[in-house]
Parts: C-alpha cells; sequence; structure tokens
C-alpha cells in the first residue's frame, strides 16, 4: 500500500492534488526515530501520511504553518515554526523531491 494514495473523497470540492513524495521521516516519537511516510500536496494543503508500526496516520499542515521546504543531498527538510523546527525525509522511493520543495515553497510565500 503506497502512503501517497489519497481518497478523492477526502478533498475538498475546490482541491487539486500536487505533486508528492515518498520516503522515511525521521521525526523522534518515544524510542523511534524512522517512520515510513509520505507528503502529498494539494493547491490548498500539505497532507502527512505516515505509517506508526501498521497504524496510518495522517495529519495536515496549512502552508501558513510552513516555512519553507528545501533539498540538500537527497534529503528533503520541511521547516517548520519554532517548537517542531525540521523535519527530515530520507530514502525517498516515489516522487520528486526538487518539484515538491519548488511547491511547496510557492504556497508558502
Amino acid at each position: 500500500m503506497s502512503l501517497i494514495d489519497i481518497d478523492e473523497n477526502e478533498l475538498y470540492p475546490t482541491e487539486k492534488i500536487g505533486p508528492a513524495v515518498e520516503g522515511t521521516i525521521i521525526y523522534k516519537v518515544g524510542e523511534q526515530t524512522h517512520f515510513k511516510g509520505a507528503y502529498i500536496t494539494t493547491n490548498e494543503r500539505m497532507i502527512m501520511s505516515v505509517d506508526m508500526n501498521g497504524e496510518p496516520y495522517r495529519r495536515v499542515f496549512s502552508y501558513q504553518d510552513i516555512v519553507r521546504a528545501l533539498v540538500e543531498e537527497n534529503t528533503l527538510y520541511i521547516e517548520f515554526p519554532e517548537g517542531m523546527g525540521k523535519v527530515a525525509m530520507v530514502d525517498v522511493t516515489e516522487g520528486n523531491l526538487q518539484e515538491f520543495a519548488d511547491y511547496v515553497n510557492e504556497k508558502v510565500k
């Protein structure tokens, strides 16, 4: 099952899917730091979809809640305001990192 797949019924009537990436999200939750996950963009928001040890977890971000996206050495970083900081995605298996970052950065302006 791809974490990028999203049911059209979950979208707002005015929403259109944009670029998406899937890989390993590095974020510390308890003792675990690596989670299979995806970021899916739409023209209105960004959706994070994560496999939390077999349990699906989704979190939605307004573009206003994102500082920027950047790509360095095949790693995608999503920078959030203070508190959450930068979240890295490595080992990308699907999607184009630079296309994704450019799309997000265009929306956060």
